[in-house]
This record gives structure tokens, C-alpha cells and sequence, in this order.
């Protein structure tokens, strides 16, 4: 049989030239079938080989649809107006967080504030020009780099967005978020295929704390930038093999396309994170993600 077999390789070798593409074709169709998008034949090859799995938080883990539970406001400032000017600048922003301030502020039909020379800076906030007022909407790492006083520890266990205005702290909205229906037994998948899975998020470690606990995910890396996300993906592949990265955001697309695989979120995805990902899960549904795997 061997000795037949070498003799129609030898004679027909266009036959084994196109089963090996044939195959990926076919891995690549049965995937779509189930929501998952390979961009090439060297993606499957490339997941046998991954031994970590890195997720961000906001819209991976969690469902992203976060809301305003508590508004904190300086004296001197109205909630009102502290809420329309948080509205007003993060208008101006596609993140969840953002969509959750502005839906507050129009469930209690306050007029969004006007704003120009609107910037968004990664991983930080926004900042822009409401007539003569400058305000700056962000977390706490950036409002102390801007020199704004930020009094006390952090103890929310959610997120806390922080408004100032004309370089003075007006207040701080406070924000949850809850894990996706499906990320505790996509975790525990993953946990089971033998690999190491890791939390990397931008929020503070009080506010993740809570999700990594109920995912039972034992690392996690909280108050990062884009840049340190991706620092600490090199720092795993150095340490424990290659990576694969699961992100949604504009902030996380650098990592996407640094990690050996990234994957991306589409459901609710940043089209420069799909365009920098070698997969993408075309649903919302993480569980998507050990299907991709194996």
C-alpha cells in the first residue's frame, strides 16, 4: 500500500498540492458557518501553536452596556450641568462608556452642552472647549497627570469617570458593567484546553477585581494604557509562549496586531480593531472563542 500510494504521489503530485489548501478552505467555511471569520489558511495554522489567551474587559468579557448608578458633583456645580457637559463631550466618543453618559443625560432630557476643539486621547479621556469653560472627562490616572487634585483612594468597585473643568475637579460619574451570559464557561473552556488566560484592562483593579473573581481568572493587569497592554502581551509570550489576544476597542487594535493571533469582537467591534485582528467573532457571544480555538 505505502509503495502505491509513493507511486501516485509521484505521478500525480497535484493531488496532494491541492488537498492541503482544500483543507483550510474547508476549516475556513465550516468556521463562518459558526460566526468565526479566519482572514487566511495561516490563522489555523498558527492556533496550534498558542499557549495564552489575553482578553480585554470592556466589551469582551463584559457586555460593554454599562450605566450611571451614582454622580458624585464638587461644590459649586449643579448635577444638571455637570451631566451635560460629560454628555456633550463624550458625544464625541464611540466607547460604551461614552454611549452610557450620553443615554443618562438624555433619560433625564438635559440638553447635551456644545463643544469644539474636541480631542480624544487614547487610553485617557477626552478633552474640548464649551464656550469659555475647557473641560477634560477621564479616569483618575489622567486627571493627576493633567495636575487636577483628585482627594482620596479610589473605592468604587466599578468605573469612575471624572469631569474638570478649566483645570478644577467637578465632579465623577460612577459606572458598572456586568460579564457577558457566556463568559464564564468560555473562560472555564479555555482554562480546560490547558491554557493560560489573562485579564488586561484600563480600568482600575477595584473595578475589575469583582469580574476577574466571578470569571475565575487569576491574573489580571488593571490601569493600563494601549501601551502597557501591549508591553505586558510581550512580557507573556517572552515568559510562557505565543499569545492570542481578544480586544473590541480602538485602544486595542496595536495589541491585535502585535499578539501571534488577535482576535476581535465584531459585534459590537472598532472597525480599526477588526481590520488589525487575524479572526474575527462575528457575533457579541465570547464563546465563540474556544469553538475558533479548537
Amino acid at each position: 500500500i505505502y509503495t502505491a500510494m509513493t507511486f501516485l504521489v509521484i505521478s500525480c503530485p497535484c493531488a496532494l498540492v491541492i488537498s492541503v489548501p482544500l483543507s483550510f478552505f474547508a476549516g475556513i467555511g465550516a468556521a463562518s458557518k459558526k460566526g468565526i471569520l479566519f482572514k487566511s489558511g495561516q490563522v489555523i495554522e498558527k492556533m496550534a501553536t498558542i499557549r495564552n489567551v489575553l482578553l480585554d474587559k470592556t466589551g469582551t468579557l463584559t457586555k460593554g452596556r454599562f450605566s450611571v448608578v451614582r454622580i458624585e458633583r464638587e461644590p459649586g456645580i449643579e448635577e444638571k450641568e455637570l451631566l451635560s457637559l460629560a454628555a456633550g463631550l463624550e458625544a464625541y466618543s464611540t466607547h460604551p462608556i461614552a454611549h452610557s453618559i450620553v443615554k443618562a443625560a438624555q433619560a433625564h432630557n438635559y440638553q447635551l452642552k456644545p463643544f469644539t476643539d474636541v480631542q480624544e486621547i487614547s487610553g485617557h479621556g477626552l478633552a474640548g472647549v464649551s464656550g469659555n469653560d475647557h473641560v477634560i472627562i477621564g479616569n483618575r490616572k489622567w486627571m493627576i497627570a493633567k495636575g487636577i487634585p483628585v482627594q482620596g483612594e479610589e473605592t468604587w468597585d466599578g468605573t469612575s469617570i471624572y469631569v474638570a473643568v478649566n483645570n478644577h475637579l467637578a465632579g465623577k460619574i460612577c459606572i458598572a458593567d456586568t460579564p457577558k451570559d457566556d463568559a464564564f464557561d468560555a473562560v472555564r473552556q479555555l482554562h480546560d484546553m490547558g491554557l493560560h488566560v489573562v485579564m488586561l484592562t484600563g480600568d482600575t483593579e477595584n473595578s475589575v477585581r469583582r469580574i476577574a473573581d466571578t470569571l475565575h481568572i487569576e491574573e489580571m493587569h488593571a490601569s493600563l494604557l494601549p501601551e502597557d497592554k501591549l508591553k505586558e502581551m510581550k512580557q507573556t509570550r517572552t515568559e510562557r509562549g505565543p499569545v492570542l489576544f481578544t480586544g473590541d476597542g480602538i485602544n486595542d487594535a496595536p495589541v491585535l496586531a502585535a499578539a501571534d493571533l488577535g482576535v476581535a469582537m465584531g459585534g459590537a467591534g472598532a472597525d480599526v480593531a477588526i481590520e488589525a485582528s487575524d479572526m474575527v467573532i462575528q457575533g457579541d457571544s465570547l464563546s465563540q472563542l474556544p469553538v475558533g480555538v479548537t
